[in-house]
């Protein structure tokens, strides 16, 4: 196994909430010191990247904006892609309409026309959001879903996800949406393409089998499940989706790469 880089996920594999998980700052540090890339890839659109470099610093591990894609700004890199300027009804939370704003979209509140309903996690949602979205969709606008989620690990709970809500608005509307995180190709092309590297080069570490997994399976990639998150070892016999690795930790993962690297040399 000769891999040059990692995508690894953040909510249930470096971090629980606001909780680092056990040898994560040992693990970056790991892969710093071997010199090997990495691009944390994450489906939560409720942060900017720089919001998750100082949240990783609280947690005594350094990255820079550039070692971040979250699924909110792949959402307005393919808005971008779509129209110039175009205009968005979005539910969804303060980073990713910045987000979007930031690549010359408007959002508008209004219940007109517009290209694209975009729908993230939003812990204000309410049916006057759904029902806008409902509206909006049935008049010809594009339905975009920042990530399919369902769900994301809390400390010592499991929370709602922007799948929930993308799901209610699905059900409302009754069409199925365009999916830009988490295990779409489109930010996995986007994140290669950060880094610079072909995915046969390319490691994708994550808690979930139907996001983080199955992304890496789309993309041909080594695929390597941690059991600190969503996914249970018992999932893996009832999914179709197999990892090709399964630690319980990342120390676990550390020392199995370590072992790599001396059979290596």
């Amino acid at each position: 196994m000769n891999l040059k880089g990692f995508l690894i996920d953040l909510d249930g594999s470096i971090y629980r909430g606001n909780m680092p998980l056990p040898y994560s700052k040992e693990f970056i540090e790991f892969l710093r010191e071997q010199g090997i890339k990495f691009l944390f890839l994450t489906n939560n659109s409720t942060q900017l990247p720089i919001e998750y470099v100082r949240k990783l610093k609280s947690m005594n591990i350094e990255s820079d904006e550039n070692e971040i894609l979250t699924s909110g700004v792949a959402t307005a890199i393919y808005l971008s892609n779509l129209k110039k300027n175009g205009k968005s009804y979005v539910i969804g939370e303060e980073a990713l309409k910045k987000a979007i704003k930031d690549v010359d979209w408007d959002i508008t509140e209004e219940t007109d026309y517009v290209d694209a309903v975009v729908v993230g996690l939003d812990r204000s949602f309410n049916f006057e959001k759904l029902r806008k979205a409902n509206y909006l969709i049935r008049n010809g606008a594009k339905f975009i879903a920042t990530n399919p989620d369902k769900t994301f690990p809390m400390e010592n709970r499991i929370d709602p996800g922007a799948g929930s809500l993308v799901a209610a608005v699905s059900a409302a509307s009754e069409k199925k949406p365009i999916v830009i995180g988490k295990p779409s190709l489109y930010m996995g092309k986007i994140a290669l393409s950060k880094l610079g590297l072909k995915s046969s080069e390319v490691g994708i570490i994550g808690d979930r089998l139907d996001t983080d997994i199955l992304l890496g399976k789309r993309l041909k990639a080594k695929t390597f499940l941690v059991l600190t998150g969503i996914s249970k070892k018992e999932d893996i016999s009832k999914s179709k989706i197999k990892p090709d690795f399964v630690f319980e930790n990342l120390k676990e993962l550390t020392m199995f790469l370590k072992e790599c690297l001396k059979n290596k040399s």
